[in-house]
C-alpha cells in the first residue's frame, strides 16, 4: 500500500469514527457538537472525494516580486470567491425561512434559495411516512409538496433547499443514487426543529 493508499484509509477510518459520535451527539441531544462534528466529517469526506477544494498555495518564487493594484485587486477577488465556494453550502435562518446559501459551478457564482419552515415540516412528514422502518427512499416518492392551506405546490427548488439542510445536519443519509433514510427516526422531527433553532440569523 502506498503513502497516499493509507493516508486516504486514515481520513476514511477517521470518518466512520465521526459519523459513529454524530449518532452519540443526536442521540443525547447535544445539537452545537452534532453541527460541529457534521462540518468535520464533511471536511474529510472532500478531502478523499477532492470535492470543494481550494486553489493550490502560490509557489514561492525567487528574488522581489512587484505586484500592481490590478494584480492585488484579482488575488484578492479570486480569494474571496475561493473562500465562498469552500463553505458552501451554507445555512441560515431569517423569520419563518430557511436560507441555503451555495456556490454555482456552472454560473460561477453564489446563490441563495429560500424555503419557509413549513415546507421542511412537510418535507419531514412525507420522508417519516416513506422512510418507516429504515426503508431508503427517492426524492421522486416525497412530492410535490402542496401548500396545506390552498393546495398549491411548492416549487421543486424549495423542496431541494429542505432536503439538502437534511443532509448537511446528518438527519438524512444518502445512499448514492438509491435514495435517503432516517438514521434516528424516533427523535428525527424534534432533532430538525432544534437544529433549525441553532441556525445563525441572517439580517
Amino acid at each position: 500500500m502506498s503513502g497516499m493508499e493509507r493516508a486516504v484509509a486514515a481520513i476514511k477510518h477517521t470518518e466512520k469514527v465521526l459519523r459513529e459520535l454524530l449518532a452519540q451527539a443526536a442521540q443525547e441531544g447535544d445539537y452545537p457538537t452534532l453541527m460541529q462534528l457534521t462540518a468535520w466529517a464533511r471536511t474529510l469526506h472532500n478531502l478523499v472525494t477532492g470535492e470543494n477544494f481550494g486553489m493550490p498555495p502560490d509557489k514561492p518564487r525567487a528574488g522581489f516580486n512587484v505586484v500592481s493594484e490590478e494584480q492585488e485587486q484579482r488575488r484578492e477577488k479570486t480569494s474571496a470567491t475561493r473562500k465562498k465556494r469552500e463553505r458552501s453550502p451554507s445555512f441560515f435562518r431569517t423569520g419563518e425561512e430557511l436560507v441555503l446559501v451555495a456556490w454555482s459551478k456552472r454560473e460561477k457564482k453564489e446563490y441563495r434559495h429560500k424555503a419557509k419552515f413549513e415546507v421542511l415540516e412537510l418535507l419531514m412528514r412525507a420522508m417519516l411516512e416513506k422512510g418507516e422502518g429504515g426503508r431508503v427512499f427517492r426524492t421522486d416518492e416525497l412530492g410535490p409538496l402542496k401548500n396545506p392551506g390552498d393546495g398549491t405546490e411548492y416549487p421543486s427548488y424549495k423542496t431541494y433547499v429542505g432536503i439538502s439542510f437534511l443532509k448537511h445536519c446528518g438527519a438524512i443519509e444518502q445512499h448514492g443514487r438509491s435514495g435517503y433514510s432516517i438514521p434516528h427516526i424516533s427523535n428525527f422531527e424534534k432533532t430538525v426543529r432544534n437544529l433549525y433553532e441553532q441556525l445563525p440569523v441572517m439580517e
